[in-house]
């Protein structure tokens, strides 16, 4: 009897002890996420067509691509992550001919499968919104090349290589995609209990599916890139020159 109920206690201790890591592991991706897109911040795309429109046009910049696509989470429109701007102009300049923003809303129609095109800039900037039910594959490399063999048919783009040996030979210019992963810089300031939460959500999130696996894209066509956020920073740095 008292074996049995030793047994019993032995077994709801493993239980009990299972069912708290793994609530520790969801509650950590669930806060971690609400922190870190607390600290997302964005701004007016408007205010920099007019550079990105210079940007393509400087030869002194290396061309990165034909056609550059980034993926937003920005649901307005002529919004955009400050992440993309600085990827664009600060990380590394990034010149191409024709730039893609794509944002993905998981609508609640289990099957819906539609999209939105809005030209910020016609043939330059071009920000596309998928609206696709939750039961639906986000295979969202498969769904762009559609949109844009279809703006093609419709001679809403242009998808020639703009080199001058391709171009002569109608050769489709070459698309990349710019995955941005954010994260905290360790030159802000914040509470030990977002870092030690973060510090969690981090760890997940690199065990878990990537960006590009997630959103079906092509890996040999994809560049990451980590840029960091600066929200809090120190107000005053006591460094003394001697």
């Amino acid at each position: 009897m008292i074996a049995n109920i030793s047994k019993l206690a032995h077994g709801g201790w493993i239980t009990l002890l299972i069912s708290s890591c793994v609530f520790l592991l969801m509650f950590s991706w669930s806060a971690g996420r609400k922190i870190r897109n607390r600290y997302v911040e964005f701004t007016d795309l408007r205010e920099y067509l007019s550079h990105i429109s210079e940007l393509r046009k400087d030869s002194s910049i290396p061309r990165t691509s034909t056609h550059l696509v980034y993926l937003t989470s920005a649901n307005d429109e002529y919004e955009v992550e400050n992440s993309i701007i600085y990827s664009i102009f600060q990380k590394r300049p990034k010149r191409a001919d024709v730039y893609w923003l794509l944002h993905v809303d998981v609508s609640d129609d289990p099957y819906r499968m539609e999209y939105k095109v809005n030209h910020l800039i016609p043939g330059e900037v071009i920000k596309i919104d998928f609206r696709i039910g939750f039961r639906i594959e986000p295979r969202i490399n498969l769904f762009f090349r559609q949109v844009v063999s279809e703006m093609k048919a419709k001679g809403e783009v242009d998808v020639t290589s703009r080199y001058i040996s391709l171009s002569r030979q109608n050769m489709i210019g070459d698309f990349r995609f710019v995955v941005i992963e954010k994260f905290l810089s360790y030159d802000n300031v914040i509470p030990v209990y977002e870092k030690i939460v973060l510090s969690i959500y981090n760890i997940l999130k690199k065990l878990g599916l990537s960006d590009e696996k997630a959103f079906g894209l092509d890996t040999s066509n994809v560049l990451i890139e980590k840029v960091p956020i600066v929200i809090n920073p120190p107000s005053e740095i006591k460094l003394k020159r001697v």
